[in-house]
């Protein structure tokens, strides 16, 4: 992977350039993708084969970006490392539309994708859902979504109560434990998370 993020670094040129998602095949837990890499006008596009081991979550679409990120940091990784809590919920006297607009708002700036939003949202994420209660678990939360949460709702007309429940455990078929340390490999709007990365040029 080393090789060709080097490469992109010495050469891309991000007003001429430009990276695409041309084909996708998953083997088990394995994906492998192949990347059309054009580094400048001049230049005639590369293909790069990336095999991303451990693959636990993907979104790919053909749209070609300017940019690529390999990271242990990403927003997208809390919902595999980060601490884990259930919030609840009391005297809710919010407007339901604007309750909603706020946990849409934060899991955007958190998390750059509000569909992450129905995953952690005890009920669907609608007006006539949890969010229309007066009362109730509200949700299972990553850290950093319950940090904003805390910080937005202080002056709204409800009362939370933040349990933590520990890191996210997966289940191996005998028993809970940890997930692996992932990456995330960001391509514009397109996303892999894997434990690992190796890149080929073809």
């Amino acid at each position: 992977m080393e090789e060709l993020l080097k490469a992109i670094e010495a050469d891309f040129d991000e007003a001429e350039g430009w990276i695409r998602i041309v084909d996708a095949n998953w083997y088990a837990d394995d994906l492998r993708v192949t990347m059309s890499v054009k580094m400048h006008d001049d230049d005639y596009p590369q293909l790069w084969e990336v095999e991303c081991f451990g693959t636990i979550e993907e979104q790919l679409s053909s749209c070609g970006s300017e940019s690529i990120l390999l990271t242990e940091n990403s927003p997208k990784l809390s919902p595999y490392n980060a601490e884990r809590f259930d919030v609840f919920f009391s005297q809710n006297e919010c407007n339901p539309v604007e309750l909603l607009g706020v946990l849409t708002s934060i899991c955007a700036n958190v998390f750059g994708n509000i569909t992450y939003l129905q995953r952690f949202l005890n009920l669907q994420p609608n007006v006539d859902g949890i969010v229309c209660a007066t009362s109730g678990k509200l949700g299972s939360f990553p850290k950093p979504f319950v940090e904003a949460l805390t910080l937005e709702l202080k002056n709204y007309p409800i009362k939370l109560s933040v349990l933590s429940t520990g890191k996210p455990k997966k289940w191996n078929g005998k028993k809970f434990e940890d997930f692996p340390t992932f990456q995330s490999l960001e391509i514009g709007k397109n996303y892999i998370i894997a434990c690992s990365y190796i890149a080929e040029r073809v």
